[in-house]
């Protein structure tokens, strides 16, 4: 990694205004400690994907259309212990996308953020701090 940053790539759904901010609230709250990238979902490239060392997710429907080649990427991409987290507009509503991301094997060691709520700064620490 370059100068010892952590690469993230925080994507979110297109359309929705509300983890657009949560994404750039991450990305404020993660620019000292890592070299940070926001996507809309429709946006992300493969080698975007690959030069990440974390990802962070904005999901209000994992089964939107703004998914789709994200979830045929990942369904074919080692990414074994890489750390990657989720946040939502409500709850479980990552659940489906998980699920289609399983075959990547990302570490899932980081609970959903609701938007809705406080804490983005705190949450968004576990996609970089080492346990």
């Amino acid at each position: 990694m370059e100068n010892g940053k952590a690469k993230v790539l925080v994507v979110y759904e297109d359309g929705h205004d509300a983890l657009e901010a949560a994404a750039r609230e991450i990305k404020a709250a993660l620019s000292r400690k890592a070299s940070i990238k926001l996507r809309a979902a429709s946006e992300v490239s493969v080698p975007e994907i690959l030069a990440a060392s974390s990802y962070a997710f904005g999901v209000a429907n994992a089964g939107a259309h703004a998914w789709l080649e994200i979830r045929r990427v990942l369904g074919g991409m080692n990414l074994a212990g890489r750390r990657a987290a989720f946040f939502v507009d409500r709850p479980k509503a990552a659940e489906q996308l998980k699920a289609a991301f399983a075959p990547a094997e990302l570490r899932l060691d980081t609970a959903d953020f609701t938007v809705s709520a406080d804490g983005a700064k705190a949450w968004s620490a576990g996609l970089v701090d080492r346990p």
